[in-house]
Parts: C-alpha cells; sequence; structure tokens
C-alpha cells in the first residue's frame, strides 16, 4: 500500500523543515567539538552509524523477521537522530552541545551511509523478494535534496540571520515534534485496520531493538570513560532516531514507495520516548 500524493509531499516538506531547523541550531563550534571532543564524538557516531545497523540484524536473525518489516527495521537503524534527542538532552540534562554535534555528524555522514546499507539490505536481506531491491544511486539522490541541502540552507540562513535563527530554535523542535506525532498519526490512520495486529507482532521486536541500542550507548560512554552528562547523550542520540526521516525513506515515491517498511519505523517512533523516559531515574543517577 502507497500514500497518497498529499501526504508524500507533506512527509517531503515536513522532513526538510526539521533538517532546516537543525541547520538553524548549527554553529562553528558544533564542528569544532568533533575535535576537541574526539572519544564522545567518535564513540556515539560509531554506536549510531555502525552499531544500530548491526544490532538490527542481530534483531532480525533472532526473531526471524518477515522481509518487509526487516528492511523497515533497518530503515529505521540507518537514520540519524533527531532534533528531538536534542530537547531530550536537554530535559534530562544531558551535553546538549553534544547532543547538536551528533545530531548534525550523523545526518551528514548517514546521506553516505544509508543508501549503501538499504540497497544491500533490499537486495540481499529480502532474499527472493527484488520488488523494492534498489540501487544506492536512488537512495542517495533524494537523501541530498531532502536531508542536506535543507541542513546546509538552515546553517546558511544562521551566518546571515543570526538573530531570525536564534528566535526560531525552539519554535522548529516543537514543529519537528508535531510533525513526528502528525506522520505517526497518519500512518495509523492508513493502517488502523492492520495496525494493531503489526503492534502486536512487532511489538517485543522493536522493544529488543531499542533495548540493544539503549545498551549499546550505554557500554559505548562508559568504554570511552565519559563524564555523566555525555553518557546521558549518546545514550539518547543512539536510542532516539529520525522517524520522520525513516517514514519518509519508506513511503517516497522517489525511494521505496511502501507503506508497510514505515510500521516498524512508526512502532519505534511511539515506544523509543517511553522507554526514554521510563529510564529518568536511571539518568538522575548518572
Amino acid at each position: 500500500m502507497n500514500l497518497d500524493i498529499f501526504a508524500q509531499i507533506f512527509l517531503a516538506i515536513g522532513l526538510m523543515f526539521i533538517m532546516f531547523g537543525i541547520g538553524l541550531s548549527l554553529t562553528s563550534s558544533d564542528f569544532a567539538r568533533l575535535l576537541k571532543q574526539p572519544c564522545a564524538i567518535l564513540g556515539g557516531l560509531t554506536a549510531q552509524i555502525i552499531g544500530l545497523p548491526l544490532a538490527a540484524l542481530f534483531t532480525i536473525i533472532v526473531f526471524k523477521v518477515p522481509p518487509e518489516f526487516a528492511l523497515g527495521l533497518m530503515i529505521i537503524a540507518t537514520s540519524p537522530g533527531g532534533a528531538t534527542s536534542n530537547l531530550f538532552s536537554y530535559l534530562m540534562k544531558g551535553d546538549v552541545a553534544l547532543s547538536v554535534s551528533l545530531t548534525a555528524a550523523a545526518s551528514v555522514i548517514c546521506i553516505f551511509t544509508a543508501p549503501l546499507i538499504l540497497s544491500f539490505a533490499s537486495s540481499n536481506l529480502l532474499q527472493d523478494d527484488r520488488t523494492i531491491s534498489l540501487p544506492v544511486s536512488k537512495i542517495f539522490l533524494p537523501l541530498v535534496v531532502l536531508v542536506l541541502l535543507p541542513l546546509l540552507a538552515g546553517m546558511f540562513t544562521r551566518l546571515k540571520a543570526l538573530a531570525f535563527s536564534q528566535k526560531m530554535q525552539r519554535p522548529t523542535v516543537w514543529i519537528s515534534i508535531f510533525l513526528l506525532v502528525f506522520t505517526i498519526g497518519y500512518v495509523f490512520h492508513k493502517e488502523h485496520d492492520k495496525f494493531f495486529l503489526y503492534f502486536g507482532k512487532l511489538g517485543t521486536i522493536v522493544t529488543f531493538f531499542i533495548l540493544i541500542a539503549l545498551t549499546l550507548g550505554f557500554i559505548i560512554g562508559y568504554l570511552a570513560k565519559l563524564d555523566g552528562r555525555q553518557k546521558k547523550t549518546v545514550i539518547i542520540e543512539v536510542g532516539i532516531q529520525n522517524g520522520v526521516q525513516a517514514i519518509v525513506i519508506a513511503t517516497s515515491p522517489l525511494i521505496f514507495n511502501n507503506l508497510t517498511l514505515a510500521i516498524p519505523a512508526t512502532i519505534y517512533s511511539v515506544l523509543m520516548y517511553i522507554y526514554i523516559f521510563l529510564m529518568y531515574p536511571f539518568f538522575r543517577r548518572i
């Protein structure tokens, strides 16, 4: 099943707005931090870029996840952290500056890594199902338009209109949350007759994957000998993915154009916040 043209356009514009909002929050110091805090940055990026796809693959093998849901899980695993991860780092008293740097770096890197991983997954993970197998270029080019260009536009806007950018930072975060909620609600509306069936099948699987992600973030923070605020930030960045981007990749006519692939990302987008909130007592002890 595919989304209608209105929903596809709305989701594409929504993702571009989210990336533009992230760009508005970026400064040169956010990128300089890549060199000043190498352990925290490299640890967080390693967990996101390499650890999450491996965790998704492990989950797929353990639960013998059906092909389309398996690819859907891989899509959310290859997505970067979202704008809401920065908000949660603030609420949980993490290192917000580190969170912004990780979100920015992962957003750029994932443009190159996600097409490679998803192209490989769609060709090999699905085995005999070739109907949604895609070459790298067909995934890469839309991500450049939907993710990289709006991000750069936001950074350029901040460079030329600092006061406007600072004024818009908080509204863009809340609008990003609204877009995510709307996206989840729309997918639920389109698939409401099957959604609870999907949730019954995938709830445990997605929960297992989220718990691995959160554990991975904790282990990376421990091995990198990060301080408490940095550990919390890495856990949040690894645990909170850009659900809107994952759903756009799954449903966009330019990429996979398959609503079923968006179901794991939709369920993940609901459960990830629940588990992050449940970890609040743990975060207070860090």
